[in-house]
Formats: structure tokens, sequence, C-alpha cells
């Protein structure tokens, strides 16, 4: 995939929700998918923690059964 059409992972410079607190570093756009053995989840940069509202926790928890079962599949 050519470098135009990759997605661009990692801090995105915004504060949707405000600063959480001091150590906030803001919004971060991330990927979930599969090599065809493993569930990947790209941050694009070291992460120690991220907060989600109820849906997107949800979202994700989502994405990450959906990839797994995608793999289990191939099987």
């Amino acid at each position: 995939m050519s470098d135009h059409k990759r997605p661009r992972f990692g801090a995105t410079g915004k504060f949707p929700q405000g600063k959480l607190d001091p150590n906030d570093e803001g919004e971060l756009s991330f990927g979930i998918g599969n090599d065809g053995k493993l569930v990947h989840v790209n941050f694009g940069k070291p992460v120690i923690w991220f907060a989600l509202e109820p849906d997107d926790a949800i979202r994700i928890g989502n994405g990450l059964i959906e990839q797994a079962k995608a793999i289990k599949h191939q099987s």
C-alpha cells in the first residue's frame, strides 16, 4: 500500500473531551486488524493509557472479536 493510502495512526493533536489530566496527550487514531494468525492493535506510538466513552469501548471490543473470528474462520 502506498503511503498516501496508508492510514495514519498516533496522536491527532486534538482534545475532544478536554485535557483529562496532566498526562493526557490527546486524541489517538489507531487500527485493529490481523495477520492471519494474531489480532493486531496499532496505536502508532507508545501508549500508557487511554480512555473511552462507553459506545467507543463497545466498538473496540466488537472490532477485536471480529478480527479474532476472521482468523478462526480461516483455519
